[in-house]
């Protein structure tokens, strides 16, 4: 099974605009800077502010030049596209209920699989292990908490690392 898309430039450089927009209203509430500092505001608009304006020029383009291409989206495309969305929203959804930790170690597993990695002795603590690191790095060096999970705390349980000054010892 498989369905056309007409204006595909058309429609890709409206979905941009929306995006753009998105971006805009979701860092509306950012801090904009202190005295002619950027803030972190700033970084976000202006990448939002470049996709608007490269995605309008497409639409101008567009529609000047009287371009009218058609996309055929097969099931298998679609697919490719639809899997790892729902892998990430999943993600998302179960980050408060297992925490950072298992949520990482677990989508890791299913995305390593998902791309074509079966082996179970390389797959297991390649995730694990970028679970753990990215959990240091975030809590111990970046300090920046993240969720420990209502089920099975695991961060919890694991030790601090002996850092002075940023430095390890």
């Amino acid at each position: 099974m498989a369905f056309q898309i007409r204006h595909i430039d058309k429609v890709a450089s409206l979905l941009l605009i929306l995006l753009a927009a998105g971006v805009f209203v979701a860092s509306r509430n950012f801090p904009s800077g202190i005295t002619g500092t950027p803030g972190p505001a700033f970084f976000p608009r202006v990448i939002a502010a470049s996709i608007a304006g490269v995605a309008a020029f497409l639409f101008i383009r567009s529609v000047t030049t009287g371009d009218d291409r058609t996309q055929r989206i097969t099931t298998e495309e679609t697919k490719r596209v639809v899997v790892p969305i729902a892998l990430l929203v999943g993600y998302a959804l179960l980050l408060p209920v297992l925490g950072f930790l298992l949520d990482t170690f677990a989508f890791l597993i299913v995305t390593m699989w998902y791309s074509g990695a079966t082996e179970a002795r390389t797959v297991a603590p390649l995730a694990a292990g970028i679970a753990l690191v990215l959990q240091y790095v975030f809590v111990e060096f970046l300090h920046v908490p993240l969720p420990a999970g209502s089920i099975l705390p695991v961060a919890r349980w694991l030790p601090p690392l002996p850092i002075v000054s940023g430095v390890l010892l």
